[in-house]
Parts: C-alpha cells; structure tokens; sequence
C-alpha cells in the first residue's frame, strides 16, 4: 500500500507543475511581417502603441536593416517583402496599429500582410489580412500578450 501512496505522490508532483512562463518583469518580443502581391502600390504604416515595462516609447531593432526603428513605421519602412522587428526592451505585452491605403495614382491588385509575433523566441500567433483597390484607408490592430 505504501508503493502505491509514494507513486500517487510522485505522479501529483510532476503533473501540478505549470508550463506557462510568466515574466513579471516583462518579455523580448518579435514580429516578423511579410507582404505578398502588389504590396508597392499601397501606403503603409505601422505604429507600436505599447510602451515598455518602464513607460517608454518600445522601440525595434531592423533586422534586415540591421538598425534601430522607432515606434512608427512609414511605407519606406515597410518596402520590403519580409521585415523583422525585435523589440529593445522588455514589454508586457505588444499591440500595432497597421494603417493602410492604396496609392491614388496606381491602379494596387491585391496584397496581402502576414504578421507573426513571438514571446521570448516562441511563437504566440499570427494575424493575415487580405486587400484590394476597393477602399480609402482601413486600419488594423494587432495585440498580443
């Protein structure tokens, strides 16, 4: 009876253990953006609205571009078919606002935007959208925790 009551004991402990990792200090994090079809043909911008865990302005670093980016991202920024960003400093979050619109004097086909977020190097989502020549200006926010 005792084996049995070791082994319940033993099983208890191991299968209790938490496998979420909580950072009360806050996280690294990564947004990789990649953009497909006649991207060239619409205005974008990209604004971090999350501060740091100090209250500031988060700011990247440009991987491809090997260089520092504030929180806003204009379409020359945004040039490129595949962007990376990692934040500088620790935030508890992250949330973008994604501003979009199609060139006037281009006639835009459609494009397509993928943007994939990752925590500490591990992925926590994804987020695609879809456009076409068909409107003025939309807006899109991407948060994630």
């Amino acid at each position: 009876m005792r084996k049995y009551y070791y082994l319940l004991v033993l099983i208890l402990l191991f299968s209790c253990s938490e496998d979420k990792d909580i950072n009360p200090d806050g996280d690294t994090y990564k947004v990789v953006i990649e953009q497909a079809g006649d991207y060239t043909n619409y205005n974008k911008s990209l604004i971090a609205v999350t501060p740091d865990v100090d209250g500031q302005t988060l700011k990247f670093n440009s991987v491809e571009k090997n260089q520092t980016t504030d929180n806003y991202l204009d379409n020359s920024d945004l040039s490129s078919p595949i962007i990376t960003l990692v934040s500088q400093n620790l935030s508890r979050e992250i949330e973008f606002n994604f501003i979009i619109s199609p060139i006037p004097v281009a006639t835009a086909g459609p494009m397509t935007v993928k943007f994939t977020f990752y925590k500490d190097g591990k992925s926590i989502g994804e987020k695609s959208f879809s456009y076409l020549d068909d409107f003025d200006v939309k807006q899109e926010n991407l948060k994630f925790k």
